[in-house]
């Protein structure tokens, strides 16, 4: 089931999901959409669909529709009885930009599953423990297409490098006239991810221009552990201080550099990305603009240029990721139900009928999204130890130093989930307070204050007597395995 704003009732992408037999509510707004949802949860009966939930996509018009579910959940007694995704048109096509996903039938007893294209420009070349390299991604533009990349960005960049060394974080760069009033619109957003992170700000425009910069809140007194920084710049791509910026940043032995145009005019864009400096295509640094609808100019001369639009949308990534996530819950599980003492391992196998049994119980849309997002970078973590998407067709078992490695990456991609959804870490009372009863720390996470939120190195036991950390080892254990379900020979 779609339930879609009416400003996307016409997209292709729904025509294509109708044309599949898929039920499409149109509404008036994303208010509407959500008054839908709980009219058809109520009206749901899951006894009579042999206990499944409902499947449910809703497509927002506005991010912060988006971003106000992701945050504030979906109620249980409507999350019990619908398997909801949420999304954007902007959001979607971030998705599909950034993302590898196996292509799926989405039938999950199926084995007819094949891999997708992806254009996986922002870590072309592996960002291996031992790489200097940092990946960066500079965008012109403040407009929702704009925060969808960045944000769906920091979601998906993490790399071992950081576990090395702290100072090589991936770089968002944003560059608008107007961009101090977008800096200040996602820092009220999401206003814990900026509180404990480094940030800079800088004013072309001013005569003698300085940089801004804003230091996390713990510094110097925990060990950082957010691997992804920020800048805010207010100019535009003709400014020579910006153009001078990006040839240095396309010559760099140092940076994988990507640039995405994302203004609201596509012609202006098209003009942007067609007149950056000549650096940038010498180096084949890829270069996307946002566009309506299919260009027909002639962009081969310009091999690193890629316009993009609603038109590579396709609603079934969202569904390749829930089938995606219903594999990390069942490793997930396997490995909370192991006793303290036994070894750290992730199954042999996964048990497809089970996996759907997991996954039914597991009402909560926050808990259910967070397997969504981890899903959204396994395929990150496997080309960050060399391995591509041929190797995801047979069994591949990480080495310890790889599992070791890929741990600390996940935890810091999990850090900066949970920031972005809106958990905060604990105080130094508060860290007393748990240390003394770890029964709290339950308590504190349903007020969205998380324990778990430091280093890596600095991760303690829960309520089970394990270290949290042997949940980061056991799901990046299982990523072969969740890949390997997902492909066919």
């Amino acid at each position: 089931m779609l339930i879609v704003n009416k400003k996307y009732k016409d997209a292709f992408f729904i025509s294509a999901e109708k044309e599949k037999g898929k039920k499409v509510f149109v509404e008036e707004d994303d208010n509407a959409i959500l008054g839908r949802l709980r009219d058809e949860a109520a009206e749901y009966r899951c006894e009579e669909h042999d206990g499944k939930r409902m499947e449910c996509t809703l497509l927002f018009d506005d991010i912060s529709s988006w971003w106000q579910v992701l945050t504030l959940g979906i109620p249980d007694e409507i999350s019990g009885k619908a398997d909801v995704m949420i999304t954007t048109k902007e959001d979607l096509i971030a998705k599909t930009l950034l993302l590898q996903l196996p292509e799926m039938s989405h039938n999950s007893a199926s084995k007819e599953h094949t891999l997708s294209s992806s254009f996986l420009f922002l870590d072309r070349e592996p960002q291996y423990r031992n790489s200097n390299k940092t990946v960066h991604l500079v965008i012109f533009g403040s407009t929702a297409m704009a925060e969808a990349l960045a944000i769906n960005t920091a979601f998906i960049a993490h790399y071992p490098n950081y576990c090395r060394d702290n100072r090589l974080r991936t770089r968002i760069t944003l560059i608008d006239n107007d961009i101090f009033s977008f800096r200040n619109h996602m820092q009220q957003r999401y206003r814990h991810l900026f509180e404990h992170s480094y940030h800079r700000s800088l004013n072309l425009d001013e005569r003698e221009p300085h940089c801004v910069l804003h230091r996390p809140m713990y510094e110097g007194k925990r060990k950082d552990f957010v691997d992804i920084e920020w800048e805010f710049v207010k100019a535009d791509a003709s400014n020579d201080a910006v153009r001078q910026k990006l040839s240095e940043w396309a010559t760099t032995d140092t940076q994988q550099l990507t640039v995405a145009v994302c203004g609201s005019n596509p012609n202006s864009n098209a003009t942007t990305a067609l007149t950056l400096p000549d650096e940038l295509n010498a180096n084949n640094i890829p270069v996307l603009f946002q566009t309506f609808g299919s260009p027909h100019f002639n962009f081969s001369a310009n091999r690193n240029i890629i316009p993009f639009s609603e038109e590579i949308c396709d609603i079934s990534t969202l569904h390749t990721l829930k089938q995606m996530a219903m594999r990390v819950n069942y490793i997930y599980n396997h490995c909370y139900s192991l006793a303290p003492e036994e070894p750290v391992t992730a199954p042999n196998d996964i048990n497809l009928v089970k996996m759907e049994r997991q996954w039914a119980e597991l009402t909560s849309f926050g808990k259910r999204y967070s397997n969504v997002l981890n899903s959204m970078t396994l395929a990150t973590k496997m080309h960050s130890v060399g391995l591509t998407v041929e190797d995801w067709k047979a069994y591949y078992a990480l080495s310890k130093e790889e599992i070791d490695t890929l741990s600390e990456v996940e935890h810091n991609r999990w850090s900066v989930e949970e920031l972005l959804l809106g958990y905060r870490p604990v105080t130094d009372e508060e860290q007393a307070a748990v240390d003394q009863d770890i029964n709290l720390k339950r308590k504190l996470r349903d007020r969205k204050i998380h324990y778990d939120l430091r280093a890596f190195s600095d991760l303690r036991e829960d309520a089970t007597g394990k270290n949290v950390a042997v949940y980061d080892k056991a799901l990046t254990q299982g990523i072969p395995l969740i890949l390997k379900t997902c492909t066919t020979d």
